[in-house]
């Protein structure tokens, strides 16, 4: 009889099986790419099957490791829940989230994990807006960050929650009337709002080779949700994201004048200490907010 695989080869087969990328496979697990791999090799071995072909652009699954993850794939979260429902709950989950985060797109959607889970209640604690922060400025006292930055943050459990896509966002009233916002050139026309330094819009600018359109008319602000409520009043043309943007697009209040954008290095992440990503608490969080993203419903 063949011997059944451990749940931590088959965590890391699904993982790899859906990401089909060792290197984001062993961001997730917190392991080394090279001990991703031996799992994976060892995993074959014992099953005496080939679950993946690789190729130059990362894994793929070969018919039978398709099979073999749709067949475990239910099973193992059954598992899952069948852990976090064990596990003790504390009543208060402390959230230390980035204030764009939070007051965009986050505060809307609670009232659905509430829902799912009544028991847990939650505390936010805010920091500031689109701060970038290390693993020193994480604040304490919270078991859930979501911070805006790039990883490592060493100790934590870490995960990209989205690729971050920046773009000029103003308000429909920009596009109408005597000079209308349609191309690049009509931003000489405009004021660009800026948060902090010209940084932002540059970075734009230059990668929509419309650096000479860079409007001598300027507003300065400190803060990303200052910008773009700016833009949201008419005041002018600000530099938002595909996140704190989307409810405003959607709703009408913001629109994209142009359809370039710029892939961001860092972006929002859920950051988790190793001692408490066991907590059942946590982890029904942490699950609840991967699958709005994993749903793409970042949007809705």
């Amino acid at each position: 009889m063949a011997r059944v695989p451990s749940l931590d080869a088959l965590r890391t087969f699904l993982l790899a099986g859906t990401y089909l990328n060792v290197s984001r496979t062993a961001d997730e697990l917190c392991l080394t790419q090279s001990a991703v791999s031996r799992q994976l090799k060892l995993l074959e071995e014992q099953l005496e099957v080939q679950l993946f072909t690789r190729t130059n652009r990362g894994l793929a699954l070969t018919e039978k490791g398709r099979q073999y993850f749709l067949q475990i794939q239910k099973p193992m979260a059954q598992i899952h829940k069948a852990t976090i429902d064990l596990l003790p709950m504390q009543k208060t989950l402390v959230l230390g989230v980035d204030g764009a985060f939070a007051r965009t797109w986050l505060v809307k959607r609670l009232p659905r994990f509430r829902a799912l889970h009544p028991d847990i209640e939650l505390e936010l604690r805010l920091s500031a807006s689109m701060n970038s922060m290390t693993g020193s400025q994480l604040p304490a006292g919270c078991e859930v960050h979501i911070v805006f930055g790039a990883p490592p943050w060493p100790g934590y459990r870490f995960q990209a929650l989205l690729e971050l896509q920046e773009f000029p966002v103003c308000s429909p009233v920009l596009t109408r009337g005597s000079t209308p916002l349609s191309k690049p050139a009509d931003l000489l026309n405009q004021t660009l709002i800026h948060e902090g330094d010209r940084t932002t819009w540059r970075r734009w600018l230059a990668a929509a080779n419309a650096t000479d359109y860079e409007s001598a008319k300027a507003t300065m602000a400190d803060d990303s949700l200052t910008c773009l409520s700016m833009a949201i009043d008419g005041q002018g043309v600000a530099i938002g994201d595909n996140l704190t943007c989307a409810d405003y697009i959607e709703s009408g209040a913001l629109l994209k004048p142009f359809a370039e954008t710029v892939a961001l290095n860092e972006t929002f992440c859920l950051v988790v200490s190793e001692e408490n990503s066991v907590n059942g608490t946590v982890r029904a969080f942490c699950d609840w907010l991967n699958s709005v993203f994993n749903d793409r419903e970042v949007t809705r």
